[in-house]
């Protein structure tokens, strides 16, 4: 029952907005109904584009992870990618970090724990990502141009 309740009030809630206006004299609790067109404008607008994952273990993985995580900045238009940081750790030989979009792995590389090489290595994983993001962007909107379009027609 008291899941029913829950989603029946969830549900409510869903589709009204609550706007609270306070004056001097009175408080008011007002609610603006929206229709469900309203509440779904664009589909592309409700998913969550780019993603940092973290999948580091040790220490220098996560100073690598907090390095990249504030220095990269997308350059292009593209707002649905993932970027996945792993960290494989190799005793002896320091800890080996790969960096992916989308499962497509742009950077492999051994590093050992020295904060020097950690930033060098993830300001080089930064512009990697950069990189890789303008070409992306590049062939889509060569593969979308009229050239590329055809008619169906031979």
């Amino acid at each position: 029952m008291k899941f029913c309740a829950m989603s029946l009030f969830l549900s409510i809630i869903s589709l009204t907005a609550v706007k609270a206006q306070t004056d001097l004299e009175e408080d008011t609790l007002q609610f603006d109904t929206i229709t469900p067109d309203q509440l779904v404008q664009d589909p592309l607008d409700l998913e969550i584009g780019e993603m940092i994952f973290d999948e580091t273990i040790t220490k220098v993985g996560r100073d690598f992870y907090d390095q990249f995580f504030n220095e990269f900045n997308n350059p292009t238009q593209i707002r649905d990618f993932s970027i996945t940081i792993k960290e494989r750790p190799m005793p002896g030989i320091g800890t080996q970090i790969t960096v992916s979009i989308d499962d497509i792995e742009i950077m492999q590389q051994f590093i050992q724990p020295n904060q020097e090489m950690i930033e060098m290595l993830s300001t080089y994983a930064v512009q990697l990502a950069q990189s890789y993001l303008i070409n992306y962007q590049e062939i889509q909107a060569q593969l979308q141009s009229e050239d590329q379009a055809g008619t169906g027609i031979y």
